[in-house]
C-alpha cells in the first residue's frame, strides 16, 4: 500500500458541523447521543505536537498503518471518535443491523480528490480515499449517557482502482487500536433494556469475510455511501438540512448536485414512513448485498434491491431455489399475509447457521426487524396473487 496524504480540504469536523468551533450533538444507530466541542484546539506550544489540534495532518508510511492512531482521524481522546478536519462524517437512512453495535462513519477524501456523483450505487472515488467505520456497544441501553464501548474500527481504502479492507480491534483501555487481520470474538457486557446484565459474544470478521458482504462479481464495493442511503435530513446546528446538500456544500463532490428532490432514497425502517417502503429499505440494507445480481446470494434469484419491482423477484408467492432445513417446511419466501408461513421471515428469526438470515454477524436477532417485515407480509392483500395458496 502506498502513501496517502490528507489534511483539511475535505470538510467539517463533526456531523452536521458548519463552524468548526460549533459544539455539535451525533446520534449513532441505537439512539445514542454524544456532545462534542472540536473547536478546542491543543496544538503546540501547549503539546508541542503539531497533529495534536483539530486539523489533520498528512500521513506518512506504507499503509495499512499498525495502529489507527498513526492516521491522526480523531481528536483525542481518540475514543470519542470526534473527526479532524479532513474527516467527514455521514449517517445512512437504513442501517445494517450488526448485533444491536452503534455505529460512527466517516469518509476522509485525499487532498484535492472529489466524489464523481451519480444518482445511484455507482459514486467514483479517487485513490487515496479512506471510508471508517466504528462499532460500539452502549454499557446501559437504557441510558446512552453511561458509556460505551468501542469494539472495532474498519477502514476501506481506495487504491490502484479498488477497495481494500483493514480492521483495527479496540484495546481494553479504549486508548487504541490495532490492525488485526485474523478475526476475533469479543465478549461484551451490558444492561439491557430491562435492567438486565448481559454478555454478548460479538465476532470482529478476518479481512476474508468482508468479501461476503461488499465483493460483487468478485470485486469489492461500497454499501451504505450510496445516494438512497444518504439522500435523508440530517442535524446542523439545531437545523434540519439534506446530508446531499451539505457534503456538497464541504466542497466534496466534482460538479453540482441535481434536485436532492428529484433523487431516490430509503427510509428509516422504523420511522414514520409507510410500511413497504420501511420494509423495503430495511431488505435492502440487509439484504441486498447479498440477494442481488453478482451478490453471493444471487443464484437464489431473490433480489432485495429496493428499486426492483418484480414482486417475484422480491421473494413474494415465489418457490425458493433450493430445499432444506432454511425453508422451515414453507412452500413460499414471502407468503402473503402470512408471515408464519414466509420462508424470509423464518431465517430471520433464527440464530441456526444452517437456518439464519443473515449469515454474518447475527448473534442477536433482530427482533424490531422480524416484527416490521413480518407486519408488512401480514399486510400484504392475497387477492392479488390468486394462484399463491401457502
Amino acid at each position: 500500500m502506498g502513501v496517502v496524504a490528507a489534511c483539511g480540504d475535505a470538510g467539517g469536523a463533526t456531523e452536521g458541523t458548519a463552524s468548526p468551533t460549533s459544539t455539535t450533538s451525533t446520534t449513532d444507530t441505537t439512539g445514542a447521543t454524544a456532545t462534542t466541542d472540536p473547536g478546542t484546539d491543543t496544538t503546540a506550544p501547549t503539546t508541542g505536537d503539531p497533529c495534536a489540534g483539530t486539523t489533520r495532518c498528512p500521513v506518512e508510511g506504507e499503509w495499512p498503518l499498525p495502529k489507527l492512531s498513526d492516521y491522526d482521524f480523531f481528536v483525542e481522546p481518540m475514543v470519542d471518535l470526534v473527526p479532524k478536519d479532513g474527516v467527514v462524517p455521514y449517517t445512512v437512512a437504513a442501517p445494517l443491523w450488526s448485533d444491536a453495535a452503534g455505529k460512527g462513519r466517516f469518509i476522509v477524501l485525499p487532498e484535492g480528490g472529489k466524489i464523481g456523483f451519480t444518482d445511484g450505487e455507482g459514486w467514483s472515488f479517487p485513490d487515496g480515499t479512506t471510508i471508517i467505520k466504528s462499532f460500539w456497544f452502549d454499557h446501559d441501553r437504557r441510558d446512552p449517557a453511561a458509556g460505551r464501548r468501542v469494539i472495532e474500527t474498519r477502514l476501506l481504502v481506495r487504491e490502484a482502482g479498488a477497495w481494500k479492507s483493514f480492521t483495527y480491534l479496540w484495546d481494553d483501555a479504549q486508548t487504541e487500536a490495532t490492525l488485526l487481520k485474523i478475526g476475533k470474538r469479543v465478549d461484551v457486557e451490558f444492561i439491557d433494556e430491562e435492567g438486565v446484565a448481559q454478555v454478548e459474544e460479538y465476532i470482529v470478521p478476518n479481512l476474508d469475510q468482508c468479501g461476503s458482504c461488499h465483493e460483487r462479481d468478485d470485486t469489492s464495493e461500497l454499501l451504505g455511501v450510496i445516494t438512497h442511503q444518504l439522500n435523508m435530513e440530517i442535524e446542523v446546528d439545531g437545523q434540519a438540512v439534506n446530508q446531499l446538500e451539505w457534503m456538497a456544500s464541504q466542497d466534496m463532490f466534482s460538479g453540482a448536485l441535481p434536485d436532492v428532490q428529484t433523487l431516490p432514497r430509503l427510509v428509516d425502517p422504523f420511522g414514520d414512513e409507510p410500511l413497504e417502503t420501511r420494509a423495503r429499505s430495511y431488505l435492502h440494507a440487509n439484504c441486498s448485498h447479498c440477494h442481488r445480481l453478482g451478490g453471493g446470494a444471487g443464484k437464489s434469484g431473490l433480489v432485495f434491491l429496493a428499486w426492483e419491482e418484480v414482486h417475484a423477484k422480491f421473494g413474494v408467492c415465489k418457490v425458493p431455489a433450493a430445499a432444506g432445513p432454511g425453508t422451515g417446511g414453507n412452500d413460499y419466501d414471502i407468503a402473503p399475509r402470512h408471515p408464519e408461513k414466509s420462508i424470509v421471515a423464518f431465517r430471520m428469526n433464527s440464530l441456526d447457521p444452517e437456518i439464519k438470515m443473515p449469515e454474518l454477524p447475527n448473534r442477536v436477532i433482530d427482533k424490531r426487524g422480524v416484527a416490521l417485515i413480518e407486519a408488512w407480509i401480514a399486510g400484504m392483500d392475497a387477492a392479488t396473487y390468486p394462484d399463491c395458496k401457502p
